[in-house]
């Protein structure tokens, strides 16, 4: 205000964004999914377990990204480091022969600093840990309806991708 007061309305604008105001629609089918949460979050974590059993000692090229002991995730994503110099492929190619089997790949996530908008703010800015882990990271299916036997299904396709 002209006397220098904070009023609650006033909001300034610091860079363009967006409006995610879910819509009524939305809101319905989210409370909808919320009583079968506990379900999805058991399935998650023995989708988990059951790829930690399956590529624990897999292959000298692989590895499973570590959970600290204190925590408990339910994962919406199952990331795995691949040394894809060791196997002489790169993941472009990995991703492709997997696709050639049927199983869908995805990369989880450029690192921030790496994107073009962050990148003009500090174009300097090295995160050399969050590189060397966008380098080698492949996220593998991981979905509430996935069986154990597609969780086997990919493990073995990733074996005869990566040889």
């Amino acid at each position: 205000d002209s006397d220098g007061s904070v009023n609650p309305w006033y909001h300034e604008m610091q860079a363009p964004g967006f409006n995610y105001r879910a819509t009524d629609f939305s809101c319905a089918l989210g409370l909808s999914q919320l009583g079968q949460l506990d379900h999805f979050i058991e399935r998650r974590k023995a989708l988990k377990a059951r790829y930690d059993q399956l590529l624990a000692g897999f292959h000298p090229s692989i590895a499973v990204v570590p959970t600290a002991q204190d925590c408990d995730p339910c994962r919406h994503l199952y990331p795995v480091l691949i040394d894809f110099a060791l196997i002489g492929k790169s993941r472009a190619t990995v991703m492709a022969e997997l696709h050639a089997l049927g199983i869908g790949t995805q990369v989880h996530y450029i690192p921030v600093h790496l994107q073009p908008y962050y990148r003009e703010l500090d174009p300097e800015l090295d995160l050399p840990g969050a590189v060397r882990y966008y380098e080698r990271a492949l996220s593998l299916p991981l979905y509430p309806l996935m069986q154990d036997s597609d969780a086997d299904r990919v493990v073995d396709a990733l074996r005869k991708v990566l040889g």
